[in-house]
């Protein structure tokens, strides 16, 4: 039975040979890439360079395309070609802007002088570990996401063999026993009573604001982003087409692409909804449409101000633990009540996955027997409902999302 012949991309024994004075020959047999062995040689003035010049030759014959950095490099040299390459493609600014913030705050000054042959699961974790402890579970969910980005390129390079942000535990913050809480009908009439009483409140426009998410589920920067000309008051429907997002260097603008690629959607507007919006826009005369809910000052509104002004008005108002999320959570729950199925209330929020809108946003653990059908009723003070329209209905099917198919949020 014949030798075994060498596996793909490995080489043999090492031959040295001396030339003359001050010059060794060392050679190799390497198995190429398609299979066939060629013999390898390198010179030197000593057995030694001779030898680790043929070394290094073998090494970088393995590689199918040349490394973005040499192997010896350290993880902030790749960090920053990772960051050239999450530059170029396609991603939302803001991902990129939170990318390019990970990476400086975090991957830097805790692994960005160690070689990457010195990352280490342990390195990885004790970073993590340490993130998580003094910034929370979002930075630490982030800056694994982008470590695991960064060392992914190193392995599709051949620079590691594995990536090991795969083998470090991820640190999980429990959820609380109770699941996401949503509004109930009863919690957010009395919100929209005391924000509308809050001069405040009043100043910043957000009880309009507030009404419209809690009739709609979009999200805050959605929102701000909303067109005139993207609400269909005849048809009492309104079409999600991009956000707001803080550029650096350009400040405020409208990006035309949503926070995912369900985003784009059509929705159907409960009547209380429809009428808020007819109060708001029918002013206008402007060409350029400007949007629904600008900021005191009449220009676009930064979602992260708004935030910021939103969560002051809601500890005044004494509900400390609502969220601009909790008014999606609530608008999905009222639409589980009225027997939506998963894939539509996911369409109608914009998600990509059925099981996010199912385990994040859908209010359990209290009996609301008296709760209404859709999230109609969320507009308004509980002294002040009405019905949504009954071409709001949602139609039985498949549920497959598409730019242009209405997500009833009404009954």
């Amino acid at each position: 039975m014949g030798r075994p012949p060498l596996p793909v991309g490995t080489f043999g024994a090492i031959h040295l040979r001396v030339l003359g004075r001050n010059r060794v020959q060392a050679g190799a047999s390497f198995r190429d890439l398609d299979g066939h062995h060629r013999y390898v040689v390198r010179n030197g003035p000593t057995r030694a360079q001779a030898e680790r010049r043929l070394r290094e030759a073998l090494r970088d014959r393995g590689r199918t395309d040349t490394p973005p950095v040499p192997v010896d490099s350290r993880l902030g040299a790749l960090a920053a070609r990772w960051l050239a390459e999450v530059e170029a493609c396609e991603l939302a600014a803001g991902t990129k802007r939170l990318y390019r913030f990970a990476v400086d705050a975090y991957v830097l000054p805790g692994l960005g002088e160690l070689r990457l042959r010195e990352i280490t699961v342990p390195a990885i974790d004790r970073l993590l570990t340490s993130i998580h402890a003094e910034h929370g579970p979002g930075a630490a969910k982030s800056t694994r996401s982008v470590l695991s980005g960064i060392l992914g390129l190193a392995v599709r390079h051949d620079l590691l063999t594995t990536n090991p942000v795969r083998r470090t535990p991820a640190h999980r913050t429990a959820r609380t026993p109770r699941g996401p809480r949503a509004l109930t009908v009863t919690e957010a009439g009395l919100l929209h009573d005391r924000l509308a009483t809050d001069p405040a409140a009043a100043r910043q426009d957000l009880p309009d604001l507030v009404a419209f998410l809690l009739g709609t589920g979009l999200r805050i920067g959605e929102a701000c982003a909303l067109h005139s000309s993207a609400v269909d008051l005849d048809a009492a429907r309104l079409t999600v087409t991009g956000t707001v997002i803080r550029e650096p260097g350009r400040g405020l603008l409208i990006q035309d692409t949503p926070k995912t690629t369900a985003g784009r959607r059509t929705i159907a507007l409960p009547a209380r909804t429809a009428d808020l919006l007819r109060r708001r826009t029918a002013p206008t005369t402007a060409e350029d449409h400007p949007v629904a809910f600008p900021s005191p000052q009449g220009r676009l509104r930064d979602p992260s101000n708004t935030s910021g002004d939103l969560r002051k008005a809601l500890d005044r108002a004494g509900f400390d633990w609502v969220t601009s999320h909790t008014f999606r959570k609530t608008v999905a729950t009222r639409l589980d009540e009225a027997g939506l199925s998963a894939r539509q209330i996911a369409d109608h929020l914009g998600h990509n996955r059925p099981s996010l809108t199912q385990d994040v946003h859908l209010g359990r653990g209290t009996a609301t027997p008296g709760a209404p059908r859709s999230s109609a009723g969320l507009c308004s003070t509980p002294r002040a409902r009405s019905a949504a329209p009954r071409h709001c209905r949602a139609r039985a099917g498949h549920g497959n999302h598409s730019p242009g198919r209405l997500i009833a949020s009404g009954p």
